[in-house]
């Protein structure tokens, strides 16, 4: 049985659970970037939700031209595909327009599996349009280690709880027209931070590494997908240690650094760790009971 744990490669980045596996790859053939999220059950894999965006990008802030998704909303299947409207006028504070129609093809995504290989230093991971991805091993884990004790909080280790009370799945549900529904997962590990949401109105599907210290945290994401769509020109880079400047930790809102950003520290009591995020937020990482 495969291991759980991290595996990264050039083009591709997989978290596999036992409960969850969720894919990151770039296909430079279809010209597309997609996230896939898989249910599983023991060596089972059951892709329930899918999303491509393309053209391939390695840059932020450029708009996908197409993005084409599917999932299933409580037994439903909906598949879509999103055409960017061209000649539109950007602007930071407004959302651009795409032309949204069904797309049946992308349902058919819905059910499919994937095959891997485990050797020695890495696995081969086999996509159903036949492209093979190797991938190095990065972390190791199983669904309990990633939900260890919980040591009381104090000035010396916010990073250690920070880190330890973000850690393990989290299934994610909202209300749709008044029923509680499933619309993904996040999977915290001890170095990265993945996820898979979508809605009819929102796409986040993204992969980061995170540093988590006295000051607050340091993320950086390499493959993200939402209001743009990118993937770094070396995926690989993904499985080393994530740099950092606490001088910029000094802030009361969050600070941007290239691909980093940065999530002060505000307050801190023993349920509750408060962080100064982007857009005027307050980031809430509460104690998990176990």
């Amino acid at each position: 049985m495969i291991k759980n744990g991290v595996y990264i490669g050039k083009d591709i980045e997989i978290v596999i659970t036992d409960q969850y596996v969720i894919s990151y790859r770039r296909s430079t053939q279809a010209d597309m970037l997609e996230s896939r999220l898989f249910a599983r059950n023991g060596n089972d894999f059951s892709c329930i939700g899918i999303c491509q965006s393309s053209p391939t990008e390695t840059e932020k802030y450029k708009l996908p031209q197409i993005w084409k998704t599917a999932f299933i909303y409580n037994g439903t299947a909906k598949g879509e595909i999103k055409t960017y409207q061209k000649n539109q006028m950007i602007h930071c504070d407004t959302s651009p327009k795409y032309v949204t129609d069904c797309d049946e093809n992308m349902k058919s995504y819905l059910g499919t599996t994937f095959t891997i290989n485990d050797y020695e230093n890495n696995i081969e991971i086999q996509f159903d349009d036949g492209i093979i991805y190797s991938a190095a091993y990065d972390e190791i884990f199983d669904d309990k280690t990633l939900l260890p004790d919980l040591p009381s909080i104090c000035d010396n280790n916010i990073g250690e709880c920070l880190r330890l009370w973000n850690a393990g799945l989290s299934e994610e549900f909202i209300s749709i027209d008044g029923k509680s529904t499933f619309i993904g997962v996040t999977i915290n590990t001890n170095k990265h931070m993945y996820i898979f949401e979508m809605t009819s109105n929102s796409i986040y599907c993204r992969a980061a590494r995170f540093v988590a210290t006295n000051k607050g945290i340091v993320f950086n994401q390499n493959f993200r997908q939402g209001l743009e769509a990118y993937m770094i020109k070396d995926n690989s880079e993904a499985q080393l240690p994530l740099s950092f400047d606490e001088a910029l930790f000094s802030s009361n809102s969050c600070i941007w650094n290239d691909r980093s950003v940065y999530w002060s520290l505000s307050s801190y009591n023993e349920n509750e760790i408060l962080l100064y995020g982007c857009q005027g937020d307050i980031y809430h990482f509460r104690k998990p009971k176990r």
